[in-house]
């Protein structure tokens, strides 16, 4: 599947779980994601800025909301809305772009562990999310990013 195919599957997953609204917050390797992502985009330079707005759009519609992050440690700036979203049963979708699997633990640059990040506060199983805590989605994109 082209790096645009699995962006545009998880953004139509997460429209279909009730997302409208997009906190986008811009970086090479989420590329794809903003390629395909339409409708209430906002775009944030700074991420935790991005995860608290959706926070409150959440709050204000009572509806899940989603930040689209690039990789590395742009996604731990997510952790203090995050653990926000948790105690308080708030639906916050995290769409984390990262490197493919093959580059963690090589001291490549933005290729943290991703993976399970957020702990106990997000659930990592679209199939099994409640929709009453959050949700990470962490999507490994390789290069070329725009594939098609």
């Amino acid at each position: 599947m082209t790096n645009l195919g699995a962006a545009r599957q998880v953004i139509e997953r997460v429209r279909g779980a009730g997302v409208r609204d997009f906190c986008v917050c811009g970086g090479s390797r989420n590329a794809p994601l903003i390629a395909v992502v339409t409708g209430n985009v906002y775009t944030f330079v700074d991420e935790r800025a991005a995860a608290f707005f959706a926070l409150g759009r959440i709050k204000r519609d009572d509806r899940p909301v989603a930040v689209v992050t690039t990789s590395g440690t742009a996604a731990a700036e997510l952790l203090p809305a995050t653990i926000e979203a948790y105690y308080s049963g708030a639906p916050l979708i995290l769409i984390t772009a990262d490197r493919p699997a093959r580059f963690r633990g090589t001291g490549a640059p933005q290729a943290i562990e991703q993976v399970g990040i957020f702990g106990v506060y997000a659930e990592t199983d679209v199939d099994r999310w409640k929709r009453r805590s959050p949700l990470h989605i962490n999507i490994e994109f390789d290069e070329p990013l725009i594939d098609e």
